[in-house]
């Protein structure tokens, strides 16, 4: 068989209508696994403690104590992997891998998928969290292939080139040179400082998912946009954030 057709044949297999898309969440969990190994052409796990399927360790769960939970995947060094069943949340999978992270050596790379979608979720100390997406059907991309494979082979790639500290250093700045910018255009500072605060709320909540889309990164973020306009945008949206409600496409809850 050739690699193409393993491919075809994998995405065929385990997309919708395909002979494993029904499988639960525990009967295809490895099945998967070593399959996509295969597709990928990297070692599957072979015993062992570095890179082993349900990975067991203690984690202490606040008042709970401690707890016994289990990584579907680990590899030392490397990543640890959740599995969920086809249409299941990995925002859980997600929060469950962050829980076992300092009982598993705090792993570069937290890994979650459906079966139908692969989310590699960097963890690397100091740094900002980034998400690489690959979908089943981008399998037939070589360079989403290999980003999978860097994941096995090479971890330390995903490293975001900025630190949290130098990132908030920037966003200091930045919003040092705007209040300056208001200053001098005779906008008072009481109405500055409500203006910025107001923005850094919006950063928050784009983190956290209370605005969808990178919302306000992408408002704030186009060039093109007369002051004026940009002005209305605003004021719309932080109207919409204190009342909830459609903003443009975007419905956004009441949270302000």
């Amino acid at each position: 068989m050739s690699a193409q057709q393993l491919i075809a044949g994998f995405i065929a297999k385990w997309g919708p209508g395909g002979a494993s898309f029904a499988l639960n969440e525990e009967q295809g969990a490895q099945q998967h696994f070593i399959e996509l190994c295969a597709v990928l052409g990297v070692p599957t796990p072979a015993g062992g403690d570095d890179y082993v399927f349900e990975k067991g360790m203690l984690t202490y769960q606040g008042s709970a104590g401690q707890r016994r939970g289990y990584a579907d995947v680990f590899k030392r060094g490397h990543f640890a992997w959740e599995n969920k069943a086809p249409g299941k949340p990995l925002e859980g999978a997600l929060k469950q891998l962050m829980t076992y992270a300092l009982a598993l050596d705090n792993p570069p790379l937290l890994i979650v998928s459906d079966r139908l979608r692969i989310e590699v979720h960097t963890h690397f100390n100091g740094t900002p969290s980034e998400c690489h997406v690959v979908t089943l059907e981008q399998l037939g991309d070589p360079a989403k292939r290999e980003l999978l494979r860097r994941c096995f082979s090479a971890p330390e790639s995903f490293k975001p080139a900025r630190t949290n500290r130098q990132i908030t250093e920037e966003a200091a700045k930045a919003f040092a040179t705007t209040a300056e910018r208001l200053r001098e255009a005779g906008i008072a500072a009481e109405v500055t400082a409500h203006l910025l605060t107001q923005c850094l709320f919006c950063f928050f909540a784009e983190d956290v998912g209370l605005l969808p889309g990178r919302l306000f990164e992408r408002l704030v973020g186009n060039q093109h946009a007369e002051p004026e306009a940009l002005r209305r945008g605003l004021q719309g949206l932080f109207t919409t954030m204190r009342d909830g409600g459609l903003f443009g496409a975007d419905s956004i809850a009441w949270f302000n």
